[in-house]
Parts: C-alpha cells; sequence; structure tokens
C-alpha cells in the first residue's frame, strides 16, 4: 500500500514513501526521511481519534437504544451531541473475528481471523495506517483473548495489555474498567502534545457478571416471580446458565440480567472519567471518538442464556455505534450500518487516501442503495457448526449448514427475530436472492480457514483460562 499525499517535499520524496516505506527499497532511509520534521508540520490539525469498544454490550441495554433501566448515563450524554446508528450490526458473536473486523475494515473470512484466533501480519490495520502518517497509535486492552504477543498489536506503538485483576468467580485474567481508564488516561496526558490514535477495548459486561457492591445492588427487582434456570456443565448457554457464568446458587433469569446491567451502569461510571479527561485536556470537542461494541449476549430469547459465540441472531450482533466528531456529526440514523464502515470513515473523515479498497461506506452520508451485511461464526461449543447470514433491506437471511437449515427474520417489524418466514410464499423470491447472494462464501470455507489458520501452541495455563472465558469446551 501507498499513501498518496496531497503535497510532496523533495522531488524524490514520494518514490522513497512508495517503494522504501511499503516496499523493498531502502526502509531505514525512507522511515528517517519521513520522521525529518515535515510529519509534525503537515498532520499538525489532524484530530486525536479514539476507538472505543466495550465488550459482550448489547445495544437494547443502554438507556440511548430506548432500555428501560437507566444503564448508561455517561453514554446518553455523549450520544445526545454525536451521530447514533440504531441498527449497526457486527459481523460475528464473538470478540477476536469481531475485533478483526473492527479494526481492518474487511470481514473476517477476509482477514482469516475465525473463531478468538489472531489476525495474521499481511491484513493492514488502521493502526498501521495511522501510524504510517505520523500517529502515536496505542492500545488498552482488558480481555485476555486481546493479550499481546499474539498478533492483536501490530500497528500500535504502545499495547498495553496488563491484567493485572483476577474475576471474582474465576482465575481468567482481565482488567476492570477503573483500572483501564486509568491506564487510557495516564497515556493520553502523557502524549497529549502528539499526534493521538487510542484504541481502549473495556472488558466489562463480560461475564461472568460480578459489579461492584453498590452496582450489584442497583437493578435488583424483587417483584418479578423467579424464573429459576438449569446450571448447564458446558459453556453452552443453549437451555440453561453456561458454567462459566454459574454465580454462587443463584439460577434466576432476573438475578443475572440484573447484574449484567450493573456491569454495565459500572463501566459507564468510567467511560465518563475517560471523557472528563479529554475536556480537560481540551480535546473532546476536537477528537473523534468511536464508541462500539464487540458482539452482544444473550438473555434468554431462543432459549439462549449469558453467552455468545453460538447463533447469529440479532441478541449477539447488534450492536451500539455513536460517533462523535465536534459538532458536525449529530442525531440518530435508522439505516443499516455495520463495523467495517469503520475504518474508511476514519480514513476519510482524516483525508488520508489508500490504495486499499473498502467494502464499507463513510458513515456521514447514509446510502441511497440497499446494502449487504453478511456474518459468520464457528460455534465455539461446536467446532463442526459454521453459520453464515445476510442482512439486506432490512430482511435477514441465516445459513446453518450442518442442519441444512436456513431461517428468514424482517428486522424491521421483528428485531428479536421471533417468526421465521422462510415458509412464507410471499418471501419466497427474496429468500431466493438472499441464498444467492450468501453463497458467495463458499461452503465448508470457513472450516478451512480455521484448519489452515495460523494457529500457536498454547499451554495448558493459557487453555483453561481461555475455556473459563466460555472460548474452550
Amino acid at each position: 500500500m501507498a499513501l498518496k499525499q496531497k503535497k510532496v517535499g523533495e522531488p524524490n520524496r514520494r518514490e522513497i514513501l512508495k517503494y522504501g516505506l511499503y516496499g523493498s527499497l531502502a526502509p531505514g532511509l525512507a522511515s528517517a526521511l519521513w520522521l525529518s520534521g515535515c510529519r509534525a508540520e503537515r498532520y499538525k490539525k489532524r484530530p486525536w481519534v479514539l476507538l472505543v469498544s466495550v465488550d459482550t454490550l448489547r445495544a437494547d441495554h443502554l438507556s440511548c437504544y430506548g432500555y428501560h433501566r437507566n444503564t448508561s448515563g455517561a453514554i446518553d450524554r455523549f450520544a445526545e451531541n454525536a451521530l447514533l446508528f440504531k441498527n449497526c450490526l457486527s459481523h460475528a458473536p464473538i470478540t477476536g473475528s469481531s475485533c478483526a473486523s473492527i479494526l481492518s475494515g474487511q470481514l473476517p473470512h477476509e482477514v482469516k481471523v475465525v473463531g478468538n484466533n489472531s489476525p495474521p501480519n499481511k491484513p493492514k490495520m488502521l493502526a498501521e495506517i495511522l501510524r504510517s502518517v505520523g500517529y502515536k497509535t496505542m492500545a488498552v486492552v482488558s480481555n485476555y483473548v486481546l493479550r499481546k504477543g499474539i498478533g492483536w498489536e501490530q500497528g500500535f506503538k504502545i499495547y498495553d495489555a496488563s491484567f493485572g485483576d483476577r474475576e471474582q468467580v474465576r482465575r481468567t485474567p482481565e482488567r476492570i474498567a477503573e483500572h483501564t481508564t486509568d491506564r487510557a488516561v495516564e497515556l493520553l496526558s502523557k502524549f497529549q502534545d502528539e499526534q493521538v490514535f487510542m484504541w481502549v477495548h473495556y472488558q466489562d459486561p463480560h461475564g461472568p457478571y460480578t459489579p461492584p457492591e453498590r452496582f450489584c445492588r442497583m437493578f435488583l427487582d424483587h417483584g418479578k416471580t423467579a424464573v429459576n434456570l438449569k446450571l448447564n456443565k458446558t459453556s453452552s448457554g443453549q437451555g440453561g446458565i453456561p458454567r462459566y457464568q454459574k454465580l454462587a446458587g443463584n439460577t434466576d433469569l432476573h438475578y443475572y440480567i440484573s447484574q449484567y446491567d450493573g456491569e454495565i451502569r459500572y463501566f459507564d461510571d468510567h467511560f465518563n472519567r475517560l471523557l472528563e479527561a479529554l475536556k480537560k485536556m481540551g480535546k473532546f470537542e476536537r477528537s473523534l471518538i468511536i464508541f462500539t461494541s464487540d458482539h452482544g449476549e444473550g438473555m434468554g430469547e431462543h432459549d439462549y442464556y449469558f453467552a455468545h459465540g453460538d447463533n447469529l441472531y440479532n441478541i449477539l450482533t447488534h450492536v451500539p455505534l455513536i460517533i462523535k466528531f465536534g459538532r458536525e456529526l449529530t442525531g440518530i440514523r435508522k439505516d443499516f450500518v455495520q463495523h467495517i464502515d469503520i475504518v474508511p470513515t476514519v480514513l476519510k473523515i482524516l483525508g488520508i487516501e489508500t490504495k486499499y479498497r473498502f467494502r464499507g461506506d463513510d458513515l456521514r452520508r447514509e446510502s441511497s442503495t440497499e446494502r449487504e451485511i453478511f456474518a459468520e461464526m464457528i460455534s465455539s461449543t461446536n467446532k463442526y457448526e459454521t453459520k453464515t447470514s445476510i442482512v439486506l433491506g432490512g430482511l435477514k437471511l441465516i445459513h446453518t449448514p450442518v442442519y441444512k437449515q436456513y431461517e428468514l427474520f424482517n428486522l424491521i417489524d421483528d428485531p428479536y427475530e421471533e417468526r421465521n418466514l422462510i415458509d412464507d410464499p410471499k418471501y419466497r423470491q427474496r429468500s431466493d436472492d438472499l441464498t444467492a447472494r450468501l453463497n458467495r462464501i463458499p461452503k465448508g470455507r470457513l472450516l478451512e480457514l480455521r484448519k489452515g489458520s495460523k494457529r500457536r501452541k498454547i499451554t495448558n495455563e493459557v487453555k483453561e483460562k481461555l475455556k473459563s472465558l466460555g472460548y474452550v469446551q
């Protein structure tokens, strides 16, 4: 890839950058020239970029998305002067695949990330592009899946994956929202005179749902009749509570939902701290801030509880997306958008041209045509079960090859996908069209990618930590 610069200094610099920085000629010389003083002058007016992603956060459990509980005061205030997308969809129901799409602007199978394996080095990530034009690229992550040393740090000058906390009911390392925000603010303060791109990934509200005591009691509703669920012996959430989610002797559906909401409310306090720090630095109104989540979480819909990774229903793929850029982007949009729109939007706003062709669109403008939005997965609890889905014009088709099953839903009228329309004659033509479009991903391709993906030998200790997160059986 070569960046198209609008202004060039010495006559030979364009070729040095093109063939030296990204090709095979004189990489050291190209870097030296690039860093020789022109960078700060040329790019000093570009804004900071903050990408904030929250693990396992359902859009419909935020007050600004219509939730009946006050879970998200800071997020709501942030959204008031930003652009909120009511219908943003992720491309996978699991952290690895989803984050790969967020960071690359490509679909999971295009960057060869299936499940929670790490990205290969070939695809260019947003951090690499921004670093090449002078940004100080930093990441503060909190999920063990995104740990350092397996590829996620690609493009980041500073990649902080220090997991100093332990989950209350498991030995899994994590970093809670308080400490994540502490480190993010520390780095932003240290480098506040530089061009900054920071990715902050919060682990809260990923299960098990154990917010601090004050938030633990905040949403308890003793007036509701208990709905007691069975405890599953595996990490699957189908039909009952996954083993890694077990909270003492509690089996009540409403209790688990209250604790999930408490986790969101706890995170919200520290998101507020992050925003306040930006304001004190004078960066809040001068930064491009993107807020989203990697995927959702089952709360009993489709008989699926307190888990993710095993289906492509809206409960797992509908995510929040809120973008703030000064006062330029405001309002609410109801058209369907997707995670791979984020990278091209950032590059367009910053005025950076690349030779990469992105499938996504610039989110500042609503598309006048219907767009295909794909999602894909390999079940975390059944290694032979893959699913793919496509959304087009509000209709969603899900295909599960191992069961030769198709499901069709109208997301506009039925966002929780309770009515399968696949056998409705009125939808036969649309269903056939969606099937043809979905079949562009060759059958079996996801399983092939899993077998051929870059596999790193993991220790028994790492395997146990991933198992406790629900990612390994």
